[in-house]
């Protein structure tokens, strides 16, 4: 049998054997009319606060179940996931991703999900230590970031960007500073900064696939952004880039970085027609989707998706999950954690909805 067939073989029989332990599990979660058995959600790690809140919330109207999140890089909560599947084994009930679009990009081919629904948004700032050096001088505007960054002896870190969408945008949003304060800024009606000339090369140092894996001179690299934190905030570490609700939610203190390089817009904003969204789409960097395998991504709005993969244990309890993530309750958790709401959500295949979603969503 040629190893194509065989991992067929080996996916077929995974899948009868996930289908008739999901049976069993519907089976076994009710004990007189009540939910019972444990909700499984991977997410990602900037997810972590909000999700906490919305799992306590969820098991108070749910007395009988039990949540259990695991966060973790969005791409390597979604490689965990296959490779559960792979094994035959159940993946989680829910799968929240800081990137909407690794959904499709990395679920979709093989039929684990078919779905995403787009529900919060974000944007990347650049994270301090308390009395980070010549952190005064950027704050008050003396000086630039990446003007410190790149001539004063600091450290920064950020995450790997195979793992962590959080680390790609990093590297996004340094292209798209040389080109905004620099390469492109006339186009923007700025005067070029010198100090911005080659900027993608000074601070991710590197040749090909390296560059941005593992860090060298004052960068530092993570697994997963979150990580970063408890460097921050031990004085290891003196800068860090991060998300902005991941920020607000451990109370460090931050530098906003202008929209035209945070990731933050999504079409017209506020009352003026100005959007960046074309512009992120100039910056890119190749992510290993498997081993040796790379695929070129480009930059794009701040997106978070979540679904349920096609052979979730729990799918009805899932979706009571996600429910309380898209009504006020959920969106009021969400924002105090200093994340954005989509409103209203989006769904790619709104025809793959469970009934109680597409209700909900679409009325």
């Amino acid at each position: 049998m040629s190893s194509e067939r065989s991992y067929i073989m080996r996916k077929k029989i995974g899948l009868i054997i996930a289908a008739a332990l999901t049976i069993t599990s519907m089976l076994a979660s009710l004990e007189g009319g009540v939910a019972k058995g444990k909700l499984v959600v991977y997410h990602a790690g900037s997810l972590s606060v909000p999700f906490e809140e919305l799992s306590d919330a969820f098991e108070d109207t749910h007395p009988g179940v039990e949540v259990l999140c695991e966060s973790g890089g969005s791409a390597m909560m979604i490689s965990k996931s296959i490779t559960l599947e792979r094994a035959g084994e159940n993946p989680p009930d829910i799968i929240a991703s800081a990137d909407y679009a690794l959904i499709p990009g990395r679920l979709y081919e093989d039929g684990y999900a078919d779905f995403y629904i787009a529900f919060a948004r974000n944007e990347m700032v650049l994270c301090y230590r308390d009395h980070a050096p010549f952190s005064g001088s950027i704050a008050s505007g003396e000086r630039t970031w990446y003007d410190v960054l790149r001539n004063e002896r600091v450290t920064y870190g950020h995450s790997n960007p195979d793992l962590d969408p959080c680390g790609y945008r990093t590297l996004m949003l340094i292209q798209l500073a040389q080109k905004y304060y620099f390469g492109e800024a006339a186009n923007f009606g700025l005067t070029p900064d010198p100090e911005a000339q080659e900027l993608y090369d000074a601070l991710i140092p590197g040749d090909g696939h390296k560059r941005g894996r593992y860090g060298s001179g004052g960068e530092a690299v993570s697994r997963k952004s979150v990580d970063l934190i408890s460097t921050l905030q031990s004085g290891d570490l003196d800068y860090a880039f991060e998300y902005r609700s991941v920020a607000t939610q451990h109370g460090l203190n931050f530098i906003e970085l202008h929209p035209a390089i945070n990731l933050s817009q999504i079409g017209i904003m506020g009352d003026t027609a100005l959007t960046y969204e074309d512009f992120y789409g100039s910056s890119g960097v190749e992510i290993e989707k498997k081993p040796g395998l790379y695929v070129a991504e480009n930059g794009k709005p701040i997106v978070y998706g979540i679904t349920i993969p096609e052979n979730a244990p729990h799918k009805h309890l899932a979706s009571e999950f996600i429910l309380l993530l898209l009504e006020d309750q959920g969106r009021e958790i969400m924002e105090a954690n200093g994340q954005l709401n989509v409103i209203p959500p989006v769904c790619d295949h709104p025809e793959n909805l469970p009934p109680q979603l597409k209700e909900a969503i679409y009325g």
